[in-house]
C-alpha cells in the first residue's frame, strides 16, 4: 500500500474488457507523513471516483485490482486505488 495524490487523467481509446467504465489517472506517490513526492508518477486504474489534487491510496497487488475490477485473472491492471483518503483538519 502507498499514498500517492491524483495529478491528471489518462484517455485510452482502447482498453481491456475488464477496465470498462474505469477511470485511468496520473498518481504522484507522496510520503505518507510529510507529504512530498517519492519516486515516479505512475497510472493507476480508478472505480472509487477520486478527483485531481486527491489524496488516495494505492495498491500494487494483481488480485486486489481484480477484485476492484471484479475482473477475472486475464485483467491487466496492477496498480488500484483502494480508498479516498480525506484531508485532515487544520487546527
Amino acid at each position: 500500500m502507498q499514498t500517492a495524490v491524483v495529478k491528471g487523467t489518462v484517455i485510452a481509446t482502447a482498453r481491456h474488457a475488464s477496465m470498462r467504465g474505469a477511470k485511468l489517472l496520473i498518481v504522484q506517490p507522496v510520503d505518507a507523513i510529510t507529504g512530498s513526492p517519492a519516486g515516479f508518477a505512475q497510472i493507476a486504474v480508478d472505480v472509487l471516483g477520486a478527483g485531481i489534487g486527491q489524496k488516495v491510496l494505492l495498491s500494487s497487488d494483481g488480485k486486489a485490482a481484480q477484485d476492484m475490477l471484479k475482473a477475472d485473472k486475464t485483467c491487466p491492471a496492477r496498480l488500484v486505488v483502494t480508498a479516498l483518503i480525506d484531508p485532515l483538519p487544520q487546527g
